[in-house]
């Protein structure tokens, strides 16, 4: 069976919306990487667990944008200039 092609024409768009957003879902994370639900699934339960690893307690079936920009090596001022180039 062939793969799916994920388009990713407007990936800084939909990046910046779930950063103004603040969290994301399972579901979300595919969107925001962008990748399979196989792969947001391991992304997502791996920062779920560096979270409860450090101590901290996690919200109910979300995760925080910010640690997974932190996970992917992204800032927020990158995706939001990357976002600008898309538009124009």
């Amino acid at each position: 069976m062939p793969r799916k092609i994920i388009d990713t024409s407007k990936i800084n768009q939909t990046r910046l919306q779930y950063i103004n957003k603040g969290y994301l879902t399972c579901s979300e994370v595919a969107k925001f990487v962008p990748c399979g639900s196989t792969k947001a699934s391991k992304i997502y339960h791996e920062i779920r667990s560096q979270v409860e690893a450090e101590g901290l307690e996690n919200c109910f079936n979300v995760i925080l944008v910010n640690r997974l920009l932190d996970f992917m090596g992204l800032t927020a001022k990158e995706v939001k200039e990357a976002a600008k180039r898309e538009v124009s």
